[in-house]
């Protein structure tokens, strides 16, 4: 049996491969489901991509297992595990390997195993066989002349100021700069919830929050100037996290570094080379940043420590655990006895899934995130309550010829290693014979990650010249003006299929792209926000659907539904809802109670 694995920068049937036969040929990007079964007809043999060999709930329980193997191992004197902080850092890789020990545990003994090219998975697979692979062509590094030209080019599209605020992340993380750079002002004697953030999405959510209660006061503290938004309502006050970095650093802390990186050590000898998935991913460096994360974080630990002995914190209201340094001051209150709450700053959050929930309660926008922390991410219902920050967007829609765009809500699917170009010939030409049937225009709305020359060059590859002119790309906000002429919606997973449902705009998930594990698409036409189109040949079928289309209020409400003033107090003052003491938390966790 011959077995090919295709990079992602090349291409199935392009290269010296494309001369021999194979078996199996399997794509280490990802160009979607209708494309492979297409491939595999053709060319006479099974062709498919890693990431759709793996089953959904097996991967996500591999994962929970992986990311949980370390914890109660490396637990500092505020209570605070530092294996729990540091595995979403090491998610990627182990998410690699999970993905390749599927397929390794496939593939026929004897079989021959070749590689268009080296890629970290090919290393993974060799390994996990215990045998070399041969790879067609080298990779080409392109020398410190390349590296100089890219970097280059990535600074023309940030302004000087986002420029220094990447260098102060990457070379001032625990604010030895920035603390001398912010000073604290004077603590109010009048009770606080602490909103703590290190990007602006996750502060708006905590804001809108705050301004249903404008009675009570919050204190909204930063890692990192992205967190800030422009204007703040008056019960919200703005702090930087750096503020409270102690000056000078506690000798204690360098102590407990010490003792800390020795059960690392204890950790890497023995958890780490004791399950399989995790020494390779030791072997692969997913661990090697450990160390100075470590030193890192202890000192941004006393920072949120100083946050919570010099300000009066009634309770916490977060919107990210998954990032190391917003996750620390839930834990730390949580220990403290406050109530800590998390809410969503997206319609589902898939990390709960792999990782346990932090906070006393969750902040669920509707039914349709609620289902899916409890039956997905197994979540106890006790501890999650329905309530949105925000009303919920227009209940009513004009659907009159105004509304003249059909939109790709397009995303930098690269990031997955997604075959964008392979996308944009599926779904674009059907989009604009779609356009021109009921006489409307596509618009390509843009993720902020995406270039608008590089998507612009592409449509011009792929494209007949009566297309081009059919199809307008944007990078344009979300707005009421922008969401006022969409006719209809096509995406792939992206939550913007719950901004066009709330408008009822009828969106579309081309679910023969979605390559994820966690089910967002199907979640989201589980309950009504979006409609699945299996492949593109089923884009004809839009016009029919549109016209059946039906959004009733009840539906919009179990996707979101907004907080009653008196729950979200209930929820933030803990009145007779589930509150855990640190023993709880411990007992939880497995984490002793120090």
């Amino acid at each position: 049996m011959k077995i090919l694995i295709v990079h992602p920068s090349d291409s199935v049937d392009a290269g010296p491969w494309a001369r021999d036969h194979w078996d199996w040929i399997v794509d280490l990007g990802w160009s979607g489901r209708f494309c492979y079964e297409q491939a595999s007809r053709t060319g006479g043999c099974r062709v498919f991509s890693l990431h759709d060999h793996m089953d959904p709930d097996d991967h996500r329980s591999g994962l929970r297992s992986s990311l949980s193997a370390g914890l109660g191992k490396l637990v500092d004197e505020e209570g605070l595990d530092w294996w729990d902080l540091f595995v979403p850092l090491a998610y990627s890789r182990i998410d690699e390997i999970l993905m390749v020990w599927s397929l390794r545990r496939k593939i026929p003994e004897g079989a021959e195993v070749v590689a268009t090219r080296p890629h970290s998975c090919v290393r993974i697979l060799s390994a996990a066989l215990g045998r070399g692979i041969h790879c067609y062509a080298e990779e080409k590094t392109g020398g410190d002349a390349s590296r100089l030209r890219r970097y280059s080019e990535l600074t023309k599209n940030f302004r000087p100021a986002q420029l220094l605020e990447f260098a102060l992340d990457k070379w001032d993380t625990d604010f030895r700069l920035r603390r001398f750079l912010h000073q604290k002002e004077k603590s109010s004697a009048e009770p606080a919830v602490l909103l703590p953030s290190a990007y602006v999405n996750v502060s708006r959510t905590q804001v809108a929050y705050a301004q249903r209660l404008p009675e009570h006061r919050f204190l909204q503290v930063v890692t990192r100037p992205n967190g800030r938004l422009d204007s703040y309502p008056q019960n919200v006050s703005l702090r930087s996290l750096a503020a409270y970095s102690p000056i000078p650093n506690r000798k204690s802390t360098e102590t407990e570094w010490i003792r800390l990186s020795r059960e690392w050590q204890h950790v890497e000898e023995k958890t780490l080379d004791d399950t399989p998935e995790l020494k390779l991913a030791k072997e692969f460096e997913a661990f090697s940043g450990f160390p100075r994360f470590l030193r890192t974080g202890l000192r941004l630990r006393d920072a949120w420590v100083g946050v919570l002995q010099q300000e009066p914190i009634a309770s916490v209201l977060a919107a990210d655990e998954n990032n190391a340094y917003t996750r620390m001051p839930v834990v730390l209150a949580r220990r403290r006895g406050i109530r800590t709450v998390l809410c969503d700053h997206g319609a589902l959050n898939m990390t709960v899934a792999y990782r346990p929930l932090q906070a006393d309660l969750y902040l669920a926008g509707g039914e349709m995130a609620r289902d899916y922390l409890v039956r997905f991410c197994g979540v106890s219902g006790e501890r999650v309550v329905v309530g949105a920050a925000q009303e919920a967007l227009s209940t009513s829609v004009n659907r009159d010829r105004n509304r003249d765009w059909i939109v790709l809500f397009s995303e930098a699917y690269e990031l997955f290693a997604g075959r964008t170009e392979m996308f944009y010939r599926e779904v674009i030409p059907h989009l604009c014979a779609l356009a021109r049937e009921v006489g409307r225009k596509v618009v390509v709305k843009l993720h902020p990650f995406e270039s608008a020359d590089e998507r612009r060059r592409m449509l011009g590859r792929l494209l007949s010249s009566e297309d081009l002119q059919a199809v307008e790309v944007r990078q344009d906000a979300l707005t009421d003006e922008f969401m006022g002429r969409v006719w209809c919606g096509l995406t792939v997973e992206s939550t913007v299929a719950c901004e066009c449902a709330l408008r009822r705009i009828p969106a579309f998930l081309c679910s023969w792209f979605e390559s994820s594990w966690y089910q967002y698409g199907p979640q989201f036409a589980r309950f009504g926000a979006a409609q699945v189109l299996q492949s593109p040949e089923q884009i004809k079928e839009i016009p029919r659907r549109v016209a059946e289309f039906v959004n009733t209020p009840e539906k919009l409400e179990r996707i979101k539904r907004t907080i009653d003033r008196e729950d979200l107090q209930r929820a933030l003052t803990g009145a007779s809802a589930h509150r855990a003491t640190a023993a709880t938390l411990g007992a939880e966790q497995g984490i002793p109670v120090r």
